[in-house]
C-alpha cells in the first residue's frame, strides 16, 4: 500500500496477520496435516477388521499398518490441484531402501507403499502408472478408487468428508455412552501426541478395546455439553502450563460447558470433580476415591482403603507419580479459602483447574498461589444473533451488540433473553432490550434471580458505587470516580471501599487506569442509587465528561454519553453547539437524539434560533438517511419559522437553508430552482470564504442527486482545489505523505478539523461520480480517507475504505486489500460503535477472502451473517456477493495471485 496511509490508522486496536499470505500457507500446512491424523484415525477404527498387529505413525512413512505377513507403508498427499510425478517421486525412490531391508529379512513380511491423495492423479502421473516398469507393490489410492485392501479407509477429498467417514465408522465401537464424533476427536488428538515420539509412536490392536474404555471413564462424569455448542469469545485452552488455574464468572456464564466441551479436545486424560453436593470435610476422600478408580489397580487401591480425607488425597497422590493427570473441580466458590488449599498442597504434581462463582475469599486463595483469576469472556454478537434466529426472534447487528452489553454475552442469560423474546415480547428482541435497560420489564430474568442474589450480599456502599459506575457507562479513572462520588455524597475512603468489595465480587473490570462495572451486572445496579441524587450525579458526570473531552484525550465512547448527558439533563444550548458540528452526524449516536431535538422544534418558548438549529439538524439527519419526504417537509419547516423570524436570521442562518432549499429541489428533479437559490445565496458570500465553498460543495451534490454526474464531478474537484488552496496544501503535499505527518503539518498552522472534513467530501463525491461514469478515480478515494481519518470522521473512514477495497481487488492486490479492511475498517467499526456498518464490512471481507481462493471461509461468513436479520436491500446484496463467490469458485485461479493457496 502506498504511504499515503498509514501502516495504523487508529491506536490500541487488535492487529490482524502482519502477512496474510503467510498465514494462507501456514492454513494449508494444518489441513494436510489434519487430513494425515485423521487418515491415521481412520485405520484405528478399522484395526480389528484389517487384521493389523499394530499402527506406527511417522516412523519410515506417515502412517504404517503392520500386519502378520504384510507391511504397508502409506503416505499422506493433500493438493489443490490434480497429484503430479514430482509430489511422489521421492516416495517411490525412498521405497527402494525399505524394499531391500524386507529382501534382506530384516523385517518380516511383504511390504507396500500406499499413496494417499486428496487429489486425483494428474494425465502424466495416469500415464506413468499405465506402464510396464511402474512396481507392483506401490498403489495410488485417490477419491472414487477402490482401497487394495478392504479395511483400508478410501482417500477422501476433503477434511469434512474425512471427519464424516471417521465419525460412522466410530459409531460402531459398542460403548454407546461415548459419542462418535467424541470418539474421532479423542484418537485424533492421541494420533497427534503419538506423533510427537509418544508411547513409541505406536498403536496396538491388543490395547484398543481398553483404549476406548478409558475415554469412556473419562467422559461419563463430565455434564453434556450444550449442543450445538458456541464457543466464547476468544475462549482458552482448558490445560496450559500453569499447574493451577481459577476460572470464576457469575452462575450462567458457561463455565462447566466450556471445560466439557474442551475436555472432549484434550489428549490427555481429563477428571471431572463438582464439589456443589458435598460438603467440606467429605470433599478431600471423595476426591481420592474418584482418582484412584480411574488411576489405580486393585493392589493399589487395597492400601488405601484405611486411610481418611486429606491423607488419602495425598496417598493417591504418591501413586500418580509419573502419571500425567488433570482435574476440573467445579463450584469451588463453595469452598473455603482453606480447604481449596489444602487440596492443591495434596497434589502438587497434578494439574488443577478450578471453576467457580466469585467470591472475596478468592483474591487472598490467588494471591497465596501466585496466580491471576481468570474469566470467560462471553459470547460475540455473531453468536448471540445465532441464538435469538434459533428462537424466532432475528436481531440486526445494533441490537446484537446491545444484548451483548445488556448480558454480558454469558450464555444462560443470553438464552434466556431469548425466550423471554419469543414468549412476552412477541418476538422484539429491541422492545426486550428497551424495557432491560429502562428496568421496567415485568417478568423476570434468570439474569435477575442471580444477580439480584450478589447484590442482596453487598453492603450499601458497594451498591451505591456501583450505581455510579453504572450511571457513567463509560470507564472512569478513579480519580473521576472519586469526583463522582461526592455528588452522592460519599467519602473518598468509602468509595474506594466500595470499590474493592465490588472488585472481589468481579462486579467490576479494570482495563489499564480505568474502571467500569460487569455489562451484565449494570441495568440492575442502576436501582441501587441515593434518593432524590440521580440529577445532581448526572450533571456532575457531565462535567467530568465535558471536561476529559475537551482535553482532548477521552476514550471513545465519551462524547455520545455526554451527548445523552446533555439531554437528560436540559442543557439544549449545548447540546444544539454539538449538532452544529459535520462530526456530529459522522456519530453512531446522533440519530438517537433525534426525540430530543424533535422536543426543541416544538417547545413554543424555546428560542427561535435554538428551533432552527434542532430542524437543521433533524433535516441533515433525514438527508444522510434518505428520506427525502421527511427532509422536505423539514425544510418547510425551516423556511416558515425564517420568515417568522426574518430579524433574528444572519448569513448563517440563510446559508443553512439555502442548502436544504438546493437539496429539496434537486431531489425533485428542479435544476433551475436549485440553481435559482444557488445564485441568490452565492450572492452574499464572500470569494473564497467558508460559506461559498460550502455553497459550492452543496451545488456539486445536487448535480449527483439529480443524475448529472459529469457536472458534479467537475464541481467537486473545483471545490477540492479551493480546500486545498485554503489550507496551503498542494497534491505534491499528499501523495506519499503519511497520516500523522500530514497532520501534524497542518495541526501547526491550527487548522480547523471541519475544512479537513469538507476536502473529504468533495475528494468522496468525485469517487462515487467516477463510478457512476465507469471511470478510474485514481487516488482519490485514498486521499479521502487520510482527510477524513484526520478529522475523525470514522463513519466517513469506513465508507470511502470500502471503495478503497474495491480499488485493490480491482488492481488484484488481495493482500492489501484484506490488510485494510482486517486491520483498519473492522477494528473502527468496533472502536467506535458504527455496529450498522459490521454487516457490509464484513460481506465485503468474505468477497474478498473468495477472491484468495478460500471459498468455504467465504460462504462460513456470509452463512454467519445470514442469521442476522438486515434491511431488504441489504439481504439482496448478501445474496448478490454469495452468487459472485459460488461464480469465483467455477473460474480457474489466477496464478499471479499474492494469496492463492
Amino acid at each position: 500500500m502506498p504511504d499515503i496511509l498509514p501502516p495504523r490508522i487508529t491506536p490500541d486496536v487488535d492487529d490482524g496477520p502482519v502477512d496474510p499470505a503467510q498465514l494462507t500457507r501456514i492454513t494449508s500446512l494444518h489441513r494436510g496435516f489434519l487430513y494425515q491424523h485423521l487418515y491415521a484415525v481412520g485405520c484405528l477404527l478399522s484395526l480389528k477388521r484389517g487384521g493389523v498387529d499394530r499402527l506406527l505413525v511417522e516412523r519410515d512413512e506417515d502412517v504404517e499398518a503392520v500386519l502378520p505377513d504384510w507391511r504397508l507403508y502409506m503416505q499422506i498427499k493433500t493438493r489443490s490441484r490434480a497429484l503430479q510425478w514430482g509430489d511422489i517421486s521421492s516416495a517411490v525412490e525412498n521405497f527402494e531402501g525399505v524394499r531391500a531391508r524386507h529382501a534382506a529379512g530384516k523385517r518380516p513380511g511383504r511390504p507396500q507403499l500406499i499413496i494417499v491423495s486428496n487429489q486425483a492423479a494428474g494425465p502424466s502421473l495416469t500415464q506413468k502408472m499405465a506402464g510396464d516398469d511402474w512396481p507392483n507393490d506401490v498403489t495410488i489410492l485417490t477419491p472414487g478408487v477402490p482401497a487394495p485392501n478392504h479395511w483400508l479407509p478410501p482417500a477422501w477429498e476433503t477434511v469434512d468428508e474425512a471427519v464424516a467417514w471417521c465419525t460412522r465408522e466410530a459409531a460402531g465401537v459398542p460403548f454407546a455412552s461415548l459419542e462418535p464424533q467424541t470418539l474421532v476427536w479423542k484418537l485424533a488428538a492421541r494420533v497427534v501426541l503419538a506423533c510427537t515420539g509418544h508411547g513409541g509412536q505406536m498403536f496396538k490392536a491388543s490395547e484398543m478395546p481398553a483404549f476406548y474404555e478409558q475415554f469412556v471413564q473419562e467422559l461419563q462424569a463430565f455434564p453434556a455439553t450444550p449442543a450445538p455448542y458456541l464457543p466464547q469469545d476468544t475462549e482458552p485452552e482448558l490445560l496450559t502450563a500453569a499447574e493451577v488455574r481459577l476460572i470464576t464468572g457469575f452462575s450462567g456464564s458457561g463455565k462447566t460447558a466450556w471445560a466439557s466441551h474442551a475436555a472432549t479436545h484434550c489428549p490427555e486424560p481429563i477428571t471431572y470433580f463438582d464439589v456443589s453436593a458435598l460438603s467440606r470435610d467429605a470433599v478431600a476422600g471423595a476426591l481420592a476415591r474418584e482418582l484412584a478408580a480411574r488411576h489405580l489397580d486393585t493392589a493399589q487401591r487395597t492400601d488405601l482403603l484405611h486411610g481418611v480425607g486429606i491423607d488419602v488425597l495425598r496417598a493417591v497422590h504418591r501413586h500418580l507419580a509419573g502419571t500425567p493427570v488433570a482435574i476440573v473441580i467445579d463450584n469451588v466458590h463453595r469452598m473455603d479459602a482453606a480447604a481449596l488449599r489444602g487440596l492443591v498442597s495434596a497434589l502438587p504434581a497434578v494439574r488443577l483447574v478450578l471453576l467457580g462463582q466469585p467470591r472475596p475469599d478468592q483474591v487472598a486463595f490467588a494471591a497465596h498461589l501466585g496466580i491471576a483469576t481468570e474469566n470467560l469472556n462471553g459470547w460475540t454478537a455473531d453468536s448471540v444473533a445465532a441464538v435469538f434466529a434459533d428462537a424466532e426472534c432475528p436481531v440486526d447487528r445494533p441490537t446484537a451488540e446491545r444484548l451483548v452489553t445488556l448480558t454480558g454475552g454469558l450464555p444462560l442469560y443470553v438464552c434466556s433473553a431469548a425466550a423471554l423474546t419469543r414468549t412476552h415480547y412477541d418476538h422484539d428482541a429491541a422492545s426486550l432490550c428497551t424495557e432491560l435497560s429502562q428496568r421496567c420489564h415485568s417478568v423476570p430474568s434468570v439474569q435477575d434471580i442471580i444477580l439480584e442474589e450478589v447484590f442482596a450480599s453487598l453492603d450499601p456502599t458497594a451498591r451505591t458505587v456501583a450505581f455510579l459506575l453504572a450511571t457513567a457507562e463509560v470507564p472512569l479513572t478513579n480519580q473521576e470516580l472519586q469526583r463522582l462520588a461526592q455528588a452522592a455524597e460519599l467519602s473518598g475512603p468509602d468509595c474506594a471501599r466500595g470499590l474493592r468489595t465490588l472488585t472481589a465480587f468481579a462486579i467490576t473490570q479494570r482495563t489499564g487506569r480505568l474502571i467500569t462495572l460487569h455489562d451484565a451486572t449494570r441495568s440492575l445496579a442502576t436501582e441501587y442509587g441515593p434518593a432524590g441524587s440521580h440529577l445532581t450525579i448526572e450533571h456532575a458526570l457531565s462535567r467530568i465528561l465535558r471536561e476529559s473531552i475537551e482535553g482532548g484525550s477521552a476514550p471513545v465512547g465519551r462524547l455520545a454519553k455526554w451527548a445523552m448527558l446533555l439531554a437528560r439533563t436540559d442543557q439544549t444550548e449545548q447540546l444544539l453547539e454539538l449538532a452544529s458540528h459535520d462530526l456530529f452526524f459522522e456519530q453512531s449516536f446522533s440519530a438517537d437524539l433525534a426525540p430530543i431535538l424533535t422536543a426543541v422544534v416544538t417547545d413554543k418558548d424555546a428560542a427561535p434560533v435554538s428551533r432552527f438549529d434542532a430542524l437543521n439538524a433533524l433535516a441533515l439527519l433525514a438527508h444522510a438517511a434518505d428520506e427525502t419526504a421527511d427532509h422536505g417537509r423539514l425544510v418547510d419547516d425551516l423556511a416558515a419559522l425564517a420568515a417568522a423570524h426574518p430579524a433574528q436570521w444572519g448569513a448563517r442562518e440563510r446559508l443553512v437553508l439555502a442548502t436544504h432549499q438546493m437539496i429539496q429541489h434537486a431531489s425533485t428533479g428542479d435544476l433551475g430552482a436549485m440553481n435559482t437559490t444557488y445564485l441568490a445565496t452565492r450572492s452574499e458570500t464572500a470569494e473564497n470564504s467558508v460559506a461559498r465553498r460550502i455553497l459550492r460543495y452543496t451545488q456539486a451534490q445536487c448535480f449527483f442527486i439529480a443524475g448529472r454526474y459529469e457536472q458534479s464531478n467537475i464541481l467537486a474537484m473545483d471545490v477540492a482545489e479551493a480546500y486545498l488552496d485554503h489550507l496551503g496544501l498542494k497534491p505534491e503535499d499528499i501523495i506519499g505523505v503519511g497520516v500523522e505527518e500530514l497532520g501534524g503539518r497542518l495541526g501547526q498552522q491550527g487548522t480547523d478539523l471541519d475544512d479537513c472534513k469538507r476536502l473529504a467530501d468533495c475528494l468522496a463525491l468525485t469517487v462515487r461520480c467516477k463510478r457512476e461514469l465507469d471511470e478510474h478515480h485514481g487516488l482519490a478515494a485514498l486521499h479521502a480517507m487520510k482527510f477524513f481519518h484526520l478529522a475523525g470522521a470514522w463513519r466517513s473512514v469506513v465508507t470511502i475504505g470500502q471503495e478503497v477495497v474495491d480499488d485493490f481487488v480491482e488492481i488484484g492486490d488481495l493482500q492489501e486489500a484484506l490488510q485494510l479492511l482486517e486491520q483498519t475498517l473492522l477494528p473502527l467499526v468496533q472502536q467506535h460503535a458504527l455496529d450498522d456498518l459490521v454487516i457490509g464490512l464484513r460481506s465485503q471481507r468474505a468477497v474478498v477472502i473468495a477472491h484468495t481462493g478460500d471459498y468455504a471461509a467465504a460462504r462460513a461468513e456470509l452463512d454467519t451473517l445470514q442469521r442476522y436479520d438486515v434491511p431488504l436491500q441489504q439481504a439482496r446484496e448478501i445474496e448478490n456477493q454469495r452468487a459472485l463467490i459460488e461464480h469465483l469458485a467455477t473460474q480457474p485461479r489466477p496464478a499471479h495471485s499474492p494469496l492463492a493457496p
